[in-house]
């Protein structure tokens, strides 16, 4: 038997066209920033089993993307990267092990709805050699991920318990607060103990006079700044630098929070629908403190905090689906309007609509993902309004 032949590139199950494509994969490494290069789990050694692993199925490797964080984090770039590099040009998302790629039950469920149930992309882990493509392989990763949560944490326990053992020995553990610095504990040498920092006690003095003085905070910027005197991060003294620093102090108070009769995830849900109509970030604000919205703190809504607010904002959390659909479509109309044709808008059939339902993660009354037309009509003519609720009752309209 010829062992140097290269195995088939076709998907096991695929049928055969008489053609053959060679499969892109995207290969994806994890280590937490404590891990230690041990059972062969370094990013180095995660690389060259994807490279080995690769090469011996006929897959094109065209990007490794890399983590070193730990894996019960949402927000991973690198992961990010190689879910964008699949979706755009690639075929099979491989890693060593599973709990690489997450070890939150919730995170990697959201990662395989998201990505691979539909089956046009794969999920390879070479360690366990488990396919998604059946229903045991999808409850043998469910085991494995237990595990996995389980011990990130017990390993997270076992580090509070360690820190707080500590600083009930009266050490310090961590960053020291600004006016602070670290030195080694004079009965045990290996713990750190704090003391004052004369250069840093100056700065806040000085702070201190300076507002006694009604010197704004931009001006104290500038002048800690000019006198080269070091911020507690970053490079240079900011204005929020100084607010929260004399905050910290308790120089001054925070800034109270407006009583309103509405939260917070309602005006997101009102800046998500008004930026679906192709409004822009300073229309929205705009339009806002027009309807009487306030912000939580302050008295206006500035371009600014309205786009702080739309970073964090994710549609499907925010929209009900019929509000979802009626922004979409407005925004729709809006653009044929804009485009100049003679004929009237026509609206996409209930067909279409459902998929986009499908599509964007929502759930039907009953639970299911995949929308059927006739739901969609029943959706738009508010049918479902008591299941899904309205979320801006108590809101100005708009």
């Amino acid at each position: 038997m010829n062992t140097g032949t290269k195995r088939s590139a076709r998907p096991i199950g695929a049928p055969y066209d008489g053609t053959v494509t060679t499969r892109r994969a995207i290969g994806y490494v994890r280590v937490s920033t404590d891990m230690q290069a041990s059972e062969g789990i370094s990013l180095e050694a995660q690389q060259a089993a994807i490279e080995q692993y690769c090469s011996l199925h006929g897959l094109k490797l065209v990007a490794i993307c890399k983590d070193v964080l730990s894996g019960g984090k949402d927000q991973q770039p690198g992961l990010q990267d190689a879910l964008r590099t699949l979706e755009r040009s690639g075929d099979v998302l491989v890693v060593v092990k599973f709990d690489r790629l997450s070890r939150s039950i919730r995170h990697f469920c959201e990662l395989y709805e998201t990505y691979f149930k539909n089956g046009e992309k794969e999920l390879v882990a070479i360690r366990e050699s488990i396919r998604l493509d059946s229903a045991l392989g999808r409850a043998l990763i469910s085991i494995l991920l237990v595990f996995a949560q389980m011990e990130r944490e017990a390993t997270g326990e076992r580090t509070r318990e360690a820190i707080q053992h500590i600083r009930r020995s009266g050490y310090h553990f961590g960053k020291a607060p600004y006016g602070k610095k670290t030195i080694p504990a004079p009965d045990n040498p290996r713990m750190k103990v704090l003391v004052d920092d004369e250069g840093e006690l100056a700065v806040i003095a000085q702070l201190k006079a300076w507002a006694a003085e009604g010197i704004g905070i931009s001006e104290m910027a500038k002048r800690l700044n000019a006198a080269g005197a070091p911020p507690p991060q970053g490079p240079r003294w900011t204005k929020s630098l100084i607010y929260n620093l004399r905050l910290r102090l308790s120089h001054i108070q925070p800034r109270p929070l407006n009583d309103r009769p509405y939260s917070d995830d309602e005006v997101k849900a009102r800046m998500v629908e008004l930026r679906k109509r192709g409004h822009t970030q300073a229309q929205i604000a705009s339009i806002l403190n027009e309807l009487g919205f306030i912000p939580l703190k302050g008295r206006r809504f500035t371009e600014s905090s309205v786009r702080k607010l739309l970073v964090r904002c994710r549609e499907t959390q925010l929209l009900t689906p019929r509000r979802f659909l009626e922004a979409m479509l407005e925004r729709m109309r809006q653009e044929h309007e804009a485009a100049g044709h003679d004929e009237p808008f026509k609206r996409p059939g209930f067909p279409t609509l459902a998929k986009v339902l499908t599509d964007a993660g929502y759930c039907t009354p009953k639970g299911r993902a995949h929308w059927w037309p006739a739901q969609v009509q029943q959706l738009l003519e508010g049918r479902f309004d008591p299941y899904y609720g309205t979320r801006s009752a108590s809101s100005p309209s708009l």
